[in-house]
């Protein structure tokens, strides 16, 4: 299977760049350097990396960098995208036994679902050769699928495959996913979104999952509206519980939104 290759691998903290979708004359400053977003990573215990991705200039900020950590159920967005790459290549679409599979992988977050997809993908081969054609470079693919290792700036990448037009989704099937993580079922909506303005379009798709050392939650995805359109990946490992996890992305994400809501919106926060 051929896979396009056209993400870039510059990774200069705070000034990477992706094609522009509208243009700013002054660049945003980075929200990761707000004066709330700076207090509130400083007073927390757990470890925590994050990318935003702020579509109005094509710039990608980053926090702590370069830190995989297991992605947990955040990784069923990328199985979902390298299957509708796959039924793309192959000329076979998914079937409407697939696409069932796929709306419980992603809107209910359902394990069996994800796994039965995973191989009929191909497993880790598979999805690893997608990832690499997407340029994350620091995605380490397992078959125990929600082991899998990745960034927030490879997160970054596979939402802008998900969001933006490009030559390895059409935009039927850009669509079809985003709609799915559109419709995450409510308890599952902390993170991405947090404190946005009621009109933004959010799609999200968060993981979770109890390890040796704490708790890891992330949560990834995109907010949409007016001109406050940006994409965000955030990741934390070494949570005493869940709840001081879910507190952490929702609490980040929040603040972003008003970061990026100050500099340039348009829709009025939440």
């Amino acid at each position: 299977m051929a896979f396009a290759t056209f993400v870039g691998a510059n990774r200069t903290q705070g000034n990477d760049r992706v094609p522009l979708v509208t243009t700013t004359t002054t660049p945003p400053p980075n929200p990761f350097h707000t004066v709330a977003v700076s207090r509130f990573l400083a007073g927390r215990t757990n470890d925590v990396t994050a990318a935003l991705c702020d579509l109005r200039t094509g710039r990608i900020y980053t926090y702590n960098p370069d830190v995989p950590m297991p992605t947990a159920s955040m990784v069923k967005i990328d199985i979902l995208a390298a299957l509708l790459h796959h039924a793309e290549a192959t000329g076979v679409p998914l079937t409407s036994a697939d696409r069932q599979l796929a709306a419980a992988m992603v809107e209910d977050s359902d394990n069996n679902a994800a796994t039965t997809l995973f191989n009929e993908l191909g497993g880790p081969a598979a999805l690893t050769s997608f990832n690499r054609a997407l340029g994350m470079a620091h995605t380490t693919t397992q078959w125990n699928w929600g082991a899998t290792l990745t960034t927030p700036y490879d997160e970054i990448a596979l939402l802008r495959t998900i969001v933006l037009p490009n030559n390895v989704l059409d935009d039927l099937d850009r669509r079809y996913e985003m709609s799915l993580m559109e419709h995450v079922v409510t308890y599952q909506r902390f993170g991405v979104g947090q404190g946005a303005a009621a009109t933004a379009l959010v799609g999200l798709k968060n993981g979770w999952f109890p390890y040796d050392s704490g708790w890891g939650i992330n949560s990834a995805g995109f907010v949409l509206v007016g001109n406050t359109e940006y994409l965000v990946a955030i990741q934390t490992a070494d949570n005493p519980n869940e709840q001081y996890g879910r507190d952490s992305v929702s609490t980040l994400a929040r603040l972003l939104w008003r970061a990026q809501w100050a500099s340039g919106a348009q829709a009025p926060p939440n």
